[in-house]
């Protein structure tokens, strides 16, 4: 078979095969996505183009390092894309993937173990977006708990995997507003929490402190409950 570097087909074909190669972001899934973001977090890694071509075009290193230059030549003119970010998009809660709806709630925050599932993923891996958005970006009807994790989940994850990142940006843009959000609220909450606690344990430990002071320390509690309530409310 002859040789060809095709630009307009964005596929290069050899003797030994074939090498298909994105074009563009839209071209990008995210699985890949998430596989170059953690790449080039490492920053203790000298950079390898062939790390890069590794993870693009679905070919181990062995192989890539046996193509001619201008061969590489011709893949790498394919990708000079990815040395700019994808475009986010507008953000948005819901996304359909083959006539189906997935949305992420607005109607209220996170529940307490959507939060802990998430929170966990985050910390394992914070570029895991496919995880996160398998829990919290679900069918309407459909509840995160014992049973979705363990018949739903890792179908789910593996369908946002296989999408597009240009169709994702948008819903994981503004899951992770929602996040921190959430995130903040919580740390609000406690720390208010810790303030009343704090104060209390003044009002039980001390035997000394006056009436003036007992009903000044009694009064802040007060506003801070009330500042408890508030916060459930956000």
């Amino acid at each position: 078979m002859k040789d060809l570097y095709s630009y307009e087909d964005v596929k290069v074909i050899k003797d030994f095969g074939e090498v298909r190669v994105p074009k563009d972001w839209s071209e990008i899934t995210l699985k890949k996505y998430q596989e170059i973001e953690r790449y080039y977090e490492d920053k203790d890694k000298a950079f390898n183009v062939l790390d890069v071509l590794d993870i693009l075009i679905d070919k181990d290193k062995d192989y890539i390092m046996s193509l001619p230059t201008e061969f590489l030549d011709t893949i790498l003119a394919h990708l000079v894309f990815i040395t700019l970010s994808p475009e986010v998009g507008e953000a948005t809660n819901k996304i359909v993937i083959d006539g189906v709806e997935y949305k992420v709630n607005v109607m209220e925050k996170l529940k307490l173990g959507e939060y802990v599932a998430v929170d966990n993923v985050i910390k394992a891996d914070i570029h895991d977006y496919a995880s996160m958005l398998a829990i919290i970006c679900r069918k309407d009807g459909e509840v995160y708990d014992s049973k979705f994790e363990a018949e739903v989940f890792e179908k789910r994850k593996e369908m946002f995997e296989k999408q597009p990142v240009t169709k994702i940006l948008p819903i994981i843009g503004f899951f992770l507003n929602l996040y921190i959000m959430s995130e903040k609220h919580s740390q609000l909450y406690s720390l208010v929490e810790n303030a009343i606690n704090l104060i209390q344990q003044n009002i039980d430990n001390s035997q000394k402190i006056g009436v003036s002071k007992r009903l000044s320390l009694n009064w802040q509690t007060k506003k801070l409950r009330k500042s408890l309530k508030s916060i459930k409310r956000i």
